[in-house]
């Protein structure tokens, strides 16, 4: 007699996870197979040829050591197994610190404007209703879209302009 035929496992369909709309609103995201992966917003303003390629590199240079700067050094305290740092930070975080406090005094007074769309993700909208305010906008049917600053147009151009400035003083 042969082997009873086994029943075939029908796919359940899978329970993705996605942002929440508040995180929705403030960047962009693309899937990352399961989860979703949020798109740095350089790279987004490179995609819109708002910064060249050198200047795109360069931030991506100082976000990839702010990044390594910011990690706790916790664990590489803590942790007393073969490897683990043992009694302080490893060097990379240490070389990471260095080369982010050297980077942040060669960009002057630029540096929060670098950090916050570099490193947080912030756009340059976002940037400047954070510095100079902001006001919401209508629709034609008294709707709200969209929180705009004071002064768009020319405030987000000095704010691109000031991105590209401490873009050029980033040296690697």
């Amino acid at each position: 007699m042969g082997k009873a035929k086994r029943k075939k496992k029908t796919p359940t369909a899978v329970d993705r996870t996605l942002p929440t709309p508040e995180q929705l609103a403030s960047g962009d995201f693309v899937s990352a197979g399961m989860p979703m992966r949020r798109v740095p917003m350089i790279e987004t303003m490179h995609k819109r040829g708002q910064l060249t390629e050198e200047e795109y590199r360069s931030l991506g240079y100082y976000r990839d050591q702010a990044s390594i700067a910011d990690r706790s050094g916790v664990k590489s305290c803590l942790d007393r197994e073969i490897g683990s740092g043992g009694a302080g930070p490893g060097a990379a975080v240490i070389s990471a610190l260095i080369e982010t406090g050297r980077i942040e005094r060669d960009l002057g007074s630029l540096w929060k404007i670098a950090r916050a769309v570099a490193v947080d993700d912030l756009s340059l909208t976002q940037w400047c209703i954070g510095i100079y305010g902001g006001r919401e906008r209508y629709n034609a049917h008294g709707e709200f879209i969209v929180m705009v600053p004071v002064d768009e147009k020319n405030v987000i151009g000095l704010a691109l302009l000031e991105l590209k400035m401490a873009a050029g003083r980033i040296v690697r």
